[in-house]
């Protein structure tokens, strides 16, 4: 499963089970994934806030 087909939950558990298993270079891809995420929310956000 690629990591565009993951919820942003199931991203994150990746990246806690990374971190657990001490494998911190598995844990960078999921990271930007969902940070690329985050980003595109907030720039929605902002585009259709009415300010």
């Amino acid at each position: 499963m690629s990591n565009a087909e993951l919820t942003d939950r199931q991203l994150l558990n990746e990246v806690r089970a990374a971190f657990r298993e001490r494998a911190r270079e598995r844990a960078k891809p999921f990271l930007a994934e969902f940070s690329r995420r985050s980003l595109a929310r907030d720039k929605a956000k902002v585009a259709n806030d009415i300010a």
